[in-house]
Parts: structure tokens; sequence; C-alpha cells
């Protein structure tokens, strides 16, 4: 029996049934979900799904931990995957901590998590390391005043706050502690998911054309297959050396130029994209814990994907 543990489950519905699609084919899966509030979506997928309140990451970090090593201990739990970008910090910090009651948390080293979701330190490791990233100003002083230009938040997801602005009288006072501009680049989105093994080494990739977007997350997208972007995968995640999934949004120039845009170390939107395409991301990190050999296939299937609606309810 394996006690897998969602953290911040919120939306992610899809996870946890592909857990439970898992049950039907041999695996042991007891399968827990917390999140901030009983009206979450996640938390009634199946009835069997066991499911903790914990407070909110962002309001007491510390407090956030405390109740969810107790869930951890008090009902062993084995894996535990977390889901938002606010907890990844505090809990790469703690991994040791955990493991020493049994759990194992999906995630990345703290040093690569801190750089990863800040977006000004992701910009100087882009640049220490050869990668591509758009060209960004943290002050109106060192700006060029070429428009468009993207204002985003220096730490955020979920695109919340990202806005286009194509001319200086769109100028607003911005706020350069929390928010930056970064150069407009057009081309193809295109979204790569990549798996690495506990050690950090690479395992599978699956790159995606978006085809559009909606609440910050991929809403339609098309498998794309060519070696390029396999090739590329590879190379980010021997520069990364990443633990588990890796969400990675890119644009790729007319010239045939990758500019990386966002580093998610975590399970992303376009997951279920990926998923559907054949490549059971969550079954092989649940191969992995359990020692058994993973197996993914060569080539996703060339398929194009749209998200649906589905209502979750409770009493």
């Amino acid at each position: 029996m394996i006690r897998i543990l969602f953290t911040n489950s919120g939306r992610r519905t899809y996870l946890l049934n592909y857990c439970h699609k898992l049950t039907t084919k041999g695996y042991k899966i007891k399968i827990h979900a917390s999140d901030t509030s009983y009206d979450v979506s996640s938390f009634y997928t199946n009835r069997h799904v066991k499911n903790f309140i914990t407070p909110q990451v962002s309001d007491n970090e510390k407090s956030y931990l405390s109740k969810l090593f107790i869930i951890c201990k008090k009902n062993k739990i084995d894996l535990l995957i977390p889901l938002i970008d606010p907890e990844l910090k505090i809990l790469s910090k703690n991994k040791d901590k955990f493991l020493k009651i049994g759990t194992n948390i999906v995630v990345s080293d703290y040093e690569l998590v801190s750089k990863l979701i800040d977006k000004k330190k992701v910009d100087l490791f882009c640049r220490k390391n050869q990668i591509k990233y758009p060209k960004s100003y943290y002050n109106l002083r060192s700006f060029n005043n070429k428009f468009p230009v993207i204002k985003k938040k220096i730490i955020g997801s979920a695109s919340v706050g990202l806005e286009i602005i194509k001319n200086k009288k769109k100028f607003k006072n911005i706020n350069f502690k929390k928010n930056m501009l970064q150069k407009f680049i057009k081309g193809k989105e295109i979204n790569l998911d990549i798996l690495n093994d506990f050690a950090g080494n690479y395992v599978h990739s699956c790159a995606k054309l978006k085809i559009s977007m909606r609440g910050g997350e991929t809403d339609k997208a098309k498998i794309l297959n060519q070696s390029k972007y396999t090739l590329l995968s590879k190379k980010i995640s021997k520069t990364l050396k990443h633990i588990g999934p890796m969400d990675i949004d890119l644009i790729e120039d007319n010239s045939g130029n990758f500019y990386f845009i966002d580093f998610n170390p975590r399970f992303g939107g376009g997951y279920e994209f990926t998923r559907a395409a054949g490549c059971d991301y969550l079954k092989a990190i649940i191969d992995m814990h359990l020692n058994k050999k993973t197996t993914l296939p060569s080539k996703p299937k060339p398929i194009t994907g749209m998200k649906g609606i589905q209502m979750y309810y409770h009493n």
C-alpha cells in the first residue's frame, strides 16, 4: 500500500482521477488531498479520498508546515505531491524533516526552487547558463521605451497581473518591487513537461504547442514530436537537475530561437495533455518510489487536446 497526499489540490481533479485509475490496474493506493476549504472539486472525485484542511501557506508558512507534518505522520504518508508555487520553498527546505517520518516530498532542492519562483533570479540563472530569456527591466531608467512590452509580477503564478503594454500612454504607476517589464517576443508559445528521477536525471519529456489559454492555464494544445524539442528538454534537464515534474513555458520565434518564460517545478496546467498523449508521469513517479521499472513511450501520441468542464458537488 502506498499513501499519496496531493497538497493544495484545488481543481486538479485529473491528478486524483489518474490515481484512481491506477488502483484498477493493480496499484494499491490510498489517496489523500488537502486544501484550505472543503469547497474544492478535488475533494469529491471519489468517496475514498481522505480530505484535510490546512492553513493558507502564504498567511503563515510555519503553521502550514506544522499542520502538514502532523497529517503526514498520523496518516503515514509515503509520497507528498505539492501543486502550487507558494508552498514549494517551505517544503523543499524541510524535505529531510519529512523523510525522517517516511514521507518523500516530490520537490526539487531549496536552492533551485528559490531561483525558479523568482523571475529576477530566473533572469540571472538563464544568463549564467546561456539560456535565452527575454530582455527584462526592473526599473524605468533601464527601460529602452520599445513597445510592446509585458508587465508581470516578479513572484507570481497563473498569469496573475500579466499585462501587455503597447505604448507609453498605457503606463501606470508600476511598483518595481513586485513587478517587472519584459520584452515582447513574437512567436509560437510552447509548453514542455520534463520528468526527472529522484536523483535529477532525465527520464522523459513532452512538448506542446499552445493553441489557447484560459485562467493562466493551457486550454487547447497540440502535441509536438520533433526531435529539437526532445534535445532542448534534455539540455534543460541536465542544467536544472530538478526532481520530478517540471512545467516550462517558452516562445519559439520566427527564426527558431527559444526564449524561456517560466520554469514551474511541479505539475502544471499542461500536464493533462501530456497524460492524454500517453505519458503517465504520475504513474512513473509512483513506480520510481516503489523501485519499479518506469515505462514511457518513445514518442507521445500526436493529439490535439481541448479541456472541458465537469462539475463536482457535496451535500
